[in-house]
């Protein structure tokens, strides 16, 4: 019946008002220029390159983001590793302190073709767990990195990849870090409570969300 589908197109609505409105997601797009400035670059280059966030450098290159006091989150992502060589890597980091030297990392090596985390304490590494795991290094991937408690649960495609457990660092800042690499990382999504939307993407999300709910009611 007609009233049927309205119920469900007027459902739909509302679940996607209530996404665009939530509080507690933040998202880099790297669309428009000054959202690297929400990025605290800690070593290497790093710059808004082709709709992405650029990261490079001949050692260690990383950029912090977000608040100090986050704990238990999601970060989803877009990644490409743009540089071949005798390293070609991008991590993601959680649970990063404002100097960058305590962090976990969550490091797809494409030259080692494996998944790695690995623990920063003082700017000390620790390798933690490495599994073996095939990488495309032509083409974007897709990264999640979920911190709950004690629990780091590493993603790659979709599919879960690694998981570990440490007490050490209970809260801090996402990040993304290369060492003797270039990659590029893009649609960067922070879920988590307490996490507060920027102005921009809130904006740019209602903006998107409100043509989807037109569209939806025309239809």
């Amino acid at each position: 019946m007609e009233v049927k589908h309205d119920f469900a197109r007027i459902g739909s609505v509302l679940v996607l008002f209530a996404l665009a409105i939530r509080g507690d997601a933040l998202l880099w797009d790297f669309n428009k220029k000054g959202q690297e400035n929400d990025w605290k670059v800690i070593s290497g280059e790093c710059e808004i390159d082709q709709d992405a966030y650029k990261i490079s450098h001949n050692a260690e290159g990383l950029a912090i983001a977000g608040e100090s006091i986050w704990t238990d989150y999601t970060i989803t992502c877009k990644a490409r590793l743009t540089k071949p060589g005798d390293f070609n890597n991008i991590a993601i980091c959680v649970r990063a302190s404002d100097d960058g030297q305590n962090e976990y990392m969550f490091m797809l090596e494409g030259k080692r073709q494996q998944a790695e985390w690995w623990k920063k304490i003082g700017g000390q590494y620790t390798e933690i767990k490495a599994v073996a795991l095939e990488i495309d290094t032509q083409d974007w991937f897709q990264v999640k990195v979920i911190t709950k408690g004690d629990t780091f649960e590493g993603y790659y495609g979709g599919q879960l990849i690694s998981e570990i457990k440490d007490k050490d660092l209970r809260k801090g800042k996402v990040g993304a870090r290369v060492y003797g690499s270039t990659a590029h990382i893009d649609d960067f999504d922070v879920n988590g409570k307490g996490i507060e939307p920027s102005p921009v993407n809130a904006k740019d999300k209602l903006t998107t969300t409100w043509h989807s709910i037109k569209t939806t009611v025309e239809h």
